[in-house]
């Protein structure tokens, strides 16, 4: 299971790097590419670091005991 969320987060973060450089690199001026792409790719990415976060972090008892466990 934490392939799959490592997975995830590995994706959203080369799509958010990928958006950074498409915009820094100029890639959106009119006559390339739509800046829609841009968009879709950050929300892509977003979307993947949430997922990915989420599954990563405990849920129910375990998530409590692990927790008090952390804290001290």
């Amino acid at each position: 299971m934490p392939r799959l969320a490592l997975g995830l987060v590995v994706v959203g973060l080369l799509a958010v790097l990928l958006t950074v450089l498409l915009v820094m690199g100029e890639a959106t001026l009119p006559g390339r590419l739509p800046p829609l792409v841009a968009a879709l790719l950050a929300g892509v990415g977003g979307v993947s670091l949430v997922t990915g976060l989420s599954l990563l972090e405990p849920r129910g008892a375990d998530a409590s005991q692990a927790t008090k466990r952390a804290i001290g």
